[in-house]
């Protein structure tokens, strides 16, 4: 890769979703921000609604990361499963939290709600986190929503967060009672400044000096990505192996061209 000919200590633009490299644009603090205080105050379930690559997945990691040094919260985090029954997602969701299951679906959820009684009268407070909940099924969702009714008069036992992608959208638009109950958080794609404020900030993450592209550059990144973090980034990665290959230190506008054309721009 460039790292050594950069004089890098890693490579800056890399598409997993380290929490090291999340640049908080201020609606990606005021996301994070939001969904930490329904966790934190038991203001109610709430659901991050993202396309795909803005982001919405590091966040998690990252919230999973601040609520780990809080010792009074069990925090599960999990991937919605593409599971065929409602039964099965409890199951899999209780035995994230080490419950007991039982091959009754009212059985388990006695059990559940038995073990969210327990946690809070010891002052535990556990925390679901659900990524990719756009896969989840109408009754999976409507489990979701009987959740909410396992509470005190004053506070949910379980504090609940849903990451998805806006296909989540139309299931919840036909549950209208499990939509009223849910508060909302965005993210959308950058624009041409916030494009740039984010590679140059992976880019001393990474240890480098200076920066590598030129501002026709960064301008040519915007305009092929849209914006789209995930995009950005593999165009990014991609222009900057070619600037080395070309024995050049600063990326320009036709160099981000030629890198593009070997990416698929539907996979951009």
């Amino acid at each position: 890769m460039y790292n050594d000919y950069f004089g890098l200590a890693e490579i800056p633009f890399r598409i997993t979703p380290d929490p090291r490299y999340l640049w908080y644009s201020e609606q990606h603090q005021e996301a994070k921000d939001k969904i930490l205080h329904h966790i934190t105050n038991s203001v109610g379930p709430i659901y991050l609604l993202a396309d795909i690559g803005t982001g919405k997945t590091t966040i998690a990691r990252r919230i999973v990361e601040e609520l780990s040094a809080d010792k009074k919260k069990n925090v599960v985090f999990v991937f919605a499963p593409k599971l065929t029954t409602t039964n099965a997602f409890l199951r899999f969701v209780m035995e994230e939290f080490e419950v007991k299951t039982n091959r009754a679906y009212g059985k388990s959820l006695k059990n559940f709600e038995q073990f969210l009684l327990a946690q809070h009268e010891t002052g535990f407070s556990p925390v679901l986190l659900v990524d990719e909940a756009q896969n989840m099924t109408r009754d999976m969702l409507l489990l979701i929503q009987h959740l909410f009714n396992f509470s005190t008069n004053t506070t949910f036992l379980v504090q609940m967060v849903l990451f998805a992608q806006p296909e989540l959208q139309p299931k919840l638009d036909r549950l209208r009672s499990l939509k009223n109950r849910l508060n909302l958080a965005q993210l959308k794609p950058f624009d041409r400044k916030q494009t740039e404020q984010m590679l140059k900030f992976r880019w001393h993450v990474a240890g480098g000096n200076g920066f590598p592209f030129d501002p026709e550059a960064v301008s040519e990144i915007y305009r092929i990505s849209r914006g789209v973090p995930r995009s950005i980034v593999r165009l990014a990665n991609e222009t900057l192996i070619k600037t080395a290959v070309d024995n050049r230190k600063i990326a320009d506008q036709h160099t981000v061209i030629a890198a593009s054309t070997e990416l698929a721009l539907d996979e951009l």
